[in-house]
C-alpha cells in the first residue's frame, strides 16, 4: 500500500479553566462518548472532566486538510464552551484539581478507562487507571486506518497493530518524549505501546495532547506518522531505524528520557531534515 492509501484522524482531550481555576466540563456541552455532538469536520463531546474532539479521517498524505479539520473542530468546541461562560482551554497533559472539588463531582465524571487498551510489547491488556488521583490527564490519540470491517478481536489484526505501534513509538513516541516533560500522565495512561485495535486500523494511545497546541507540532507528528508507515511498509525493524532495540525504545518512553530520545532521533536521522522542529521552544534545554 502507498501512503496515500492510509488515513489519519485524532481524538484529543482539552481541559477547561474558569477565572483561572481548573473546572470540570461535565454537563457543560452537548455530546458524550456514546453520542458525540456533530459539527463541521466531525464531532466533540465531554470526556470525564475534559472536553474531547474528533476529526474525520483524511488521507495521510494531506497535511493541509488534516490540520484544517483539527483547527475547525477546536474553534467549534471553543464556541460551545464560551457560550456557557468565560471558559478557557488548557491544552496540557496533566490537569490538577482541588481534591474537595474533585470529590464533589458525579461519579460518572471521574471514571477512567472506559474500554481497555493493550500493550504492543506484551500483547496484554493494560491495567485500568486509578481514578482516585487528584489530577486528570489529557490525551492526543492518533487513529491510523488501512482497511474496513476488520474484526477487532482477530489475533492477526492485533499483531499487525502491535508491530505498527512499535514503529510509531520509535518515531512519534520519541518526539513526544522530547516535547512532553510531565511524567505524571504515564502513571495513569499512555505508556509505550498503548493501542486499541480498530475495524479500520489502530488507535495509537501513547501521545498526550501537547502536540495539538501549535501547527509546527501538528506538522511534526503528521510527518512522523507518515515515516512510521513507510518504515512498516519497507519491512524495517525498530533497531534498523533507531539503532535501539524495541525494549530500549520502550524504556526511553516509559521513563520520559527526553535527552536520550533526542539523541536517538538526531543520530538516526529520523527527523534530521526538519530542523524547524528542533528550534521549537519546547525542545529547548534538552
Amino acid at each position: 500500500m502507498a501512503i496515500r492509501d492510509f488515513t489519519v484522524g485524532v481524538d484529543p482531550e482539552i481541559f477547561l479553566t474558569l477565572d483561572g481555576k481548573a473546572v470540570s466540563a461535565y454537563g457543560l456541552i452537548e455530546g458524550s462518548k456514546e453520542k458525540p455532538f456533530p459539527v463541521p469536520s466531525w464531532a466533540y463531546q465531554v470526556d470525564g472532566t475534559a472536553v474531547e474532539f474528533n476529526t474525520d479521517p483524511v488521507p495521510l498524505n494531506d497535511f493541509t486538510t488534516f490540520n484544517a479539520k483539527m483547527v475547525t473542530v477546536m474553534k467549534e468546541l471553543q464556541k460551545a464552551v464560551s457560550a456557557k461562560g468565560d471558559y478557557k482551554f488548557n491544552i496540557s497533559p496533566v490537569q490538577d484539581y482541588d481534591q474537595e472539588y474533585l470529590d464533589s463531582l458525579p461519579d460518572e465524571s471521574k471514571e477512567l478507562g472506559c474500554d481497555p487498551d493493550y500493550n504492543a510489547y506484551t500483547m496484554e491488556e493494560n491495567p485500568r487507571p486509578d481514578g482516585e488521583r487528584p489530577f486528570r490527564t489529557g490525551a492526543g490519540h492518533i487513529h491510523v486506518g488501512w482497511g474496513a470491517d476488520i474484526p477487532v478481536e482477530n489475533r492477526e489484526h492485533h499483531e499487525i497493530c502491535a508491530g505498527f505501534v512499535k514503529m510509531l513509538d520509535a518515531t512519534v513516541g520519541l518526539f513526544m518524549t522530547c516535547i512532553d516533560r510531565d511524567p505524571r500522565r504515564r502513571e495513569l495512561y499512555g505508556k509505550a505501546g498503548a493501542y486499541r485495535a480498530k475495524p479500520y486500523g489502530v488507535e495509537y494511545r501513547f501521545p498526550s495532547n501537547v502536540w495539538i497546541q501549535e501547527k509546527v507540532l501538528r506538522r511534526a507528528v503528521h510527518i512522523l506518522v507518515g515515516k512510521a508507515v513507510n518504515y512498516m511498509e519497507a519491512g524495517y525493524s525498530v533497531r534498523k531505524i533507531t539503532g535501539q532495540t524495541e525494549e530500549q525504545i520502550r524504556y526511553i518512553l516509559d521513563n520520559g528520557d527526553a535527552i536520550l530520545a533526542k539523541q536517538v532521533l538526531r543520530k538516526s536521522g529520523i527527523i534530521a531534515s526538519y530542523d524547524v522542529i528542533w528550534a521549537h521552544k519546547t525542545m529547548a534545554g534538552i
